[in-house]
């Protein structure tokens, strides 16, 4: 019987096959999964060849489901992607609070993915309830929180995956969150100017 957990090495992998096609050869990406997020973030460092600025400071440890990084090879910076990975039939504003709880305490990761693997194709993959908050623009996909007197600013999207098929993204206007490849692929470079 599959869990989440035994998507994982797909969903990374195909994950990293649209992202690299889509960034190009002048960005490097890695990614981590089911580990600790010390762990996870000192396993991209390593497989990157560069220390991020998580490394400097402390680190939850949290275990999570996915991490990736991304590099740009002109610098040593990294930006991480945090994957909150649900194996459901669809998803609702349960699994979409986990993932910005992981995100908003795991110091200085900026993107957050509530990514469902679908169970069932009969189903819209977002709960009712949810999406009426997305379609009266009340989910918070795009916003900051002060934490120390410091200013950190997230950004969210919803994405889902029927096994042995391609990744979809959910509209997500008019929230503002991540709706796409292209979208992401903006934010990441955006990051790493």
């Amino acid at each position: 019987m599959p869990n989440e957990i035994s998507f994982y090495p797909e969903i990374c992998e195909k994950f990293s096959f649209f992202l690299k096609g889509l960034l190009g050869s002048n960005y490097l990406i890695s990614y981590s999964m089911n580990k600790t997020l010390p762990q996870m973030i000192l396993e991209i460092e390593q497989d990157l060849g560069s220390d991020s600025l998580l490394s400097e400071d402390y680190i939850p440890n949290l275990k999570l489901d996915i991490l990736f990084g991304v590099k740009a090879k002109e610098n040593n910076r990294i930006e991480f992607i945090l994957f909150e990975v649900k194996y459901l039939k669809q998803v609702s504003l349960i699994e979409y609070s986990q993932m910005l709880g992981y995100l908003t305490v795991g110091k200085g990761i900026k993107t957050g993915l509530l990514f469902l693997v679908s169970k069932s194709r009969s189903s819209s993959p977002v709960s009712s309830e949810l999406q009426d908050i997305i379609a009266t623009g009340n989910l918070p996909m795009e916003f900051s929180v002060k934490k120390n007197d410091i200013l950190h600013s997230y950004h969210t999207g919803l994405c889902y995956y029927y096994p042995g098929n391609g990744i979809n993204w959910f509209n997500t206007d008019p929230t503002s969150g991540i709706k796409s490849f292209e979208h992401l692929k903006t934010r990441i470079i955006d990051l790493l100017k």
